[in-house]
């Protein structure tokens, strides 16, 4: 598993190959967007992306366009898509799930 102390600041579509842990927010520099691709799991505080994909997403908050996932932990997710699996969550806000 791959450890950020800080925030992760994305500057293009990024992809690890492995599960990561954000201490804080996943967000893209300057307020722009990318796609993350996680081949396992994400645990953060806050997700902001385009587009999400991932084994597992564990976040107090989720913003995307997309997110294609086994599986949703969250306390709130607001999204304009949400494709995946299964969703367990506190709330959700989404035009399309």
């Amino acid at each position: 598993m791959k450890l950020f102390k800080k925030d992760l600041v994305l500057t293009k579509d990024t992809t690890f190959k492995e599960s990561i842990k954000v201490e804080g927010d996943i967000r893209g520099k300057d307020g722009k967007r990318f796609n993350l691709t996680v081949k396992g799991n994400i645990t953060a505080r806050n997700i902001d992306a385009w587009n999400i994909d991932a084994g597992n997403i564990d976040a107090g908050n989720i913003t995307a366009g997309n997110i294609d996932a086994w599986n949703i932990t969250a306390m709130d997710i607001d999204a304009g898509n949400i494709t995946a699996m299964d969703i367990d969550a506190g709330n959700i806000d989404a035009g399309n799930i």
